[in-house]
C-alpha cells in the first residue's frame, strides 16, 4: 500500500535512507511520517531535500492547466518568485501577502494592497492576513468559498512564504483535525503536493514551494537563519547618513553608504548592526561586492534578509555571499 508523509507529502519508503520520504522499515506499517519531518518537528533538525527547482516548477506549470482557484501566498517581506508565478496565473487567483503582522503597525494596509492590485491586476482579490495572528483569515475563507471553482483549491507560493503555517491555521479553524504539516524557516519542507480536506465543500492541495535560488537563507548557516526569519513587528533601524559609512551586519555580511541620505531598514530585529568608519574596517569585504544605484522612489532589497527605503538617491555597495541577489524595486512603502 502507498503511503505518503503527512509532514511534507513524499511517498514514504524504507529502502534508502538518503533519499526523501525514508522511515524505519520496523515503522513502515504503523507511521504517517518520514524520518526527516519527524526530526524536524520534534528536534528542530533539518535535512535538505534531494528535490530540485525545475521539479517543483513543473509542479506549479500542472496546476495552472487545471484552471482551478489558486492560492499565491507571498511573504510580505520577501517577495522573491512573485514575477514568475505571477507569469503564469491565467487561472483565477488570489494574491494572499502573509505575516502582514510583521510590518510596523504605522503602515497603511490600504495603500499597501493597492500597490499589489495595480501592479498585478490579473488576481482577482488581493488580501494580507496573519496566520499566527488569525486576521483576515475569516474574510479569506469568504474569498475562496466566492471563487472557487469546484471542492479543490491549490495553495502555492516561496519555500518559506508562509503556506503551511496558513494551512495549520485553517486546519485548526474549520476542522476537527490534529494532524498539523511541518512547518519549518529553512527551505524546501514540503515536497509534494498534501491534499487536506476542510470540509465537504473545500479540499486545500498544499503545493512545494518554489525555492528562491537568489535567498541570502541558502547561503548561511541554521543558526543564522534562525535570526533572520522573523517572528515579531519589525522595529525599521533609521540612521542619518551625513558622509559615506559601512554598516556591519554580524555574520552576514557588509552595506556601504556613499551619499548623504536618510535610510530606514527593515529586517529582523535579532540582527546586530554595528555603524563603523568607512575607510578603517575591512570586514567582509572579501565576499562578493554588488554597487547599486537607488533612486529615492525604489527600496533595496536584499533577498531574504531586508529591505532598505532611502529620502534621496543613494549609491551602496553590498557585500554578501556569491548568488546572493541585490536588486532595486518600486518603493511598496511610502508613509507610515
Amino acid at each position: 500500500m502507498t503511503k505518503f508523509c503527512i509532514g511534507c507529502g513524499v511517498q514514504l519508503q524504507c529502502d534508502d535512507y538518503f533519499e526523501d520520504g525514508y522511515v524505519n522499515p520496523d515503522m513502515i506499517d504503523t507511521t504517517i511520517m518520514c524520518k526527516r519531518c519527524f526530526r524536524l518537528k520534534n528536534y528542530g533538525e533539518y535535512r535538505v531535500s534531494n528535490k530540485s527547482n525545475s521539479y517543483y516548477k513543473g509542479i506549479i506549470k500542472d496546476i495552472f492547466r487545471m484552471n482551478e482557484l489558486v492560492l499565491h501566498i507571498v511573504d510580505i517581506f520577501n517577495l522573491g518568485n512573485i514575477e514568475y508565478i505571477y507569469s503564469k496565473v491565467f487561472s483565477p487567483s488570489i494574491l494572499v501577502l502573509s505575516k502582514i503582522d510583521i510590518l510596523p503597525k504605522s503602515i497603511n494596509e490600504e495603500r499597501l494592497i493597492s500597490y499589489f492590485k495595480k501592479k498585478y491586476p490579473r488576481y482577482k482579490e488581493v488580501i494580507a492576513i496573519s496566520s499566527d495572528k488569525n486576521y483576515h483569515m475569516d474574510e479569506l475563507f469568504d474569498l475562496i468559498m466566492k471563487y472557487k471553482e469546484s471542492n479543490s483549491v491549490y495553495v502555492m507560493g516561496n519555500s518559506n512564504s508562509g503556506k503551511s503555517t496558513f494551512i495549520n491555521k485553517m486546519i485548526k479553524n474549520y476542522t476537527d483535525n490534529k494532524n498539523f504539516i511541518v512547518t519549518s524557516c529553512m527551505p524546501s519542507t514540503t515536497l509534494n503536493v498534501i491534499s487536506i480536506k476542510i470540509n465537504d465543500e473545500l479540499t486545500l492541495l498544499d503545493t512545494p514551494g518554489i525555492i528562491n535560488e537568489g535567498d541570502v537563507v541558502n547561503y548561511l548557516p541554521e543558526d543564522v537563519v534562525k535570526r533572520i526569519n522573523i517572528k515579531h513587528e519589525i522595529k525599521p533601524r533609521i540612521y542619518q547618513i551625513k558622509e559615506k559609512c559601512a554598516l556591519i551586519l554580524e555574520d552576514i555580511g557588509r552595506i556601504n553608504v556613499l551619499d548623504k541620505s536618510n535610510i530606514s531598514i527593515y529586517i529582523s530585529n535579532n540582527i546586530d548592526i554595528e555603524h563603523v568608519n568607512f575607510d578603517k574596517n575591512d570586514k567582509y569585504k572579501d565576499l562578493k561586492l554588488t554597487k547599486i544605484h537607488v533612486d529615492s522612489d525604489e527600496d533595496l532589497v536584499i533577498e531574504g534578509l531586508c529591505f532598505i527605503k532611502v529620502s534621496d538617491d543613494t549609491v551602496f555597495e553590498v557585500y554578501m555571499k556569491e548568488g546572493v541577489s541585490v536588486y532595486t524595486r518600486d518603493k511598496i512603502i511610502n508613509k507610515e
